[in-house]
């Protein structure tokens, strides 16, 4: 019985942590039209974002390991060059996570041996992913799931740019990969846990912020008597500053995408909660 009540009690927190992770960007690739090269989930953050292969063949769709997949060929001599990527921004998000599917050839065999890098905007260099390294076949086996991005990439207002980079030229039958042969890749689900979560809310109970994340103006609620509102950048900045005349008042001024800190002054005492703009 002990054990069952520690097994229920890990548990319980385990479930949570899992529920607070939620998509920021995914390519599933649903219709098999070239439409599919934008993204299609449902985070307002990254609408428009698209994927590309570098120094290959142009996109197109094939048949993946569920619905469709984005193919590319011409991967011949494309040893630490030719790659997928994409980019996208994970402002308000931590414990970012990424998962992918590859596979090469089919009847044209195409690269094994891929590792997959990121970089901070187009400027920044490229370093690799601690365990990134994917090694393809000719089934959907070349996958990674739920790998932990760097640090670096958490709460990045700038472009994070990953890419799935060849490390070789050889296809996955031991040969040299040719101008035919292919490679595949499906299922890209970037995930991240939201930095306002229902923790904060416990902590700054009287004070809360809607909608959240907002795009522009937002308001903020107070169910106590509160003297001054100030909002602060991550960099301990005070971006705004107001005393307000009412339990609810509204944020219009504009400000940058980023997380703020909301702090307000009640009855002498101070509380924060965290709020995002995108």
């Amino acid at each position: 019985m002990m054990k069952k009540l520690l097994l229920i009690a890990f548990l319980i927190p385990l479930a949570h942590f899992i529920q607070a992770q939620e998509e920021i960007v995914k390519w599933t690739f649903p219709t098999g039209q070239m439409g599919d090269t934008i993204q299609n989930g449902t985070n307002t953050l990254n609408l428009t974002r698209t994927i590309r292969a570098s120094g290959t063949s142009q996109i197109s769709m094939k048949n993946g390991e569920t619905t469709f997949a984005s193919q590319a060929t011409k991967w011949d001599n494309g040893m630490d060059s030719k790659n997928w990527n994409i980019r996208f921004k994970t402002t308000g998000y931590e414990h970012v996570q990424i998962s992918s599917k590859q596979q090469s050839g089919e009847t044209n065999p195409g690269p094994r041996d891929f590792k997959l890098q990121y970089k901070i905007s187009s400027t920044g260099s490229w370093a690799d992913v601690p365990g990134g390294s994917i090694t393809v076949s000719n089934l959907w086996n070349g996958a990674i799931s739920n790998l932990d991005l760097p640090a670096e990439c958490q709460n990045q207002s700038d472009t994070v740019v990953v890419r799935w980079i060849m490390t070789s030229n050889t296809d996955i039958f031991g040969g040299t990969v040719a101008a035919t042969g292919t490679s595949k890749i499906d299922d890209i689900v970037v995930t991240g846990m939201l930095i306002t979560g229902l923790r904060d809310q416990k902590e700054a109970k009287g004070l809360n912020t809607f909608p959240n994340p907002s795009a522009s103006a937002f308001s903020i609620e107070m169910t106590r008597k509160t003297s001054l509102i100030e909002i602060y950048n991550t960099n301990g900045q005070l971006a705004y500053k107001i005393i307000p005349e009412n339990d609810i008042l509204t944020i219009e001024k504009t400000l940058p995408p980023g997380l703020y800190f909301i702090k307000a002054t009640q009855d002498g005492k101070t509380k924060t909660t965290k709020h995002i703009v995108k």
